[in-house]
């Protein structure tokens, strides 16, 4: 991963479309929020991926309405990554179908992104 980082815990990698406004996303199956829970992950860009800058965006459908946006953030390759801890209490007792996007910002074929080891903490 970026900054030659290894870890040997699940990743999701994520490449979006090149050109502009390229993106990708993950929809997961929905999950009955509880109070306390919390989303976590790291994220970064691939490793070898100079030219990478890509937009992060961690959103959720809940009880079937339209998508909203949690958090969001960019990030660029710079050896570092970003630990991302969202609190869902505010979701909380709803059905909740969280959604992992990775947009482009810089129409590069090196925008390769990833988000290791994404859980929701009880």
């Amino acid at each position: 991963l970026e900054g030659g980082y290894q870890d040997d815990e699940p990743a999701i990698i994520m490449i979006p479309s090149d050109g502009d406004d390229g993106m990708i996303q993950g929809k997961f199956p929905a999950f009955e929020v509880e109070d306390g829970d919390h989303f976590t992950a790291l994220t970064g860009c691939m490793d070898d991926s100079d030219d990478c800058d890509v937009t992060f965006k961690l959103e959720y459908i809940a009880d079937g309405g339209s998508v909203q946006n949690l958090k969001s953030w960019t990030e660029k390759s710079d050896g570092e990554r970003t630990s991302i801890n969202v609190d869902l209490s505010s979701l909380k007792d709803k059905d909740v179908q969280l959604i992992l996007v990775v947009d482009n910002n810089n129409d590069s074929d090196e925008d390769r992104a990833f988000w290791l080891a994404p859980v929701i903490k009880r």
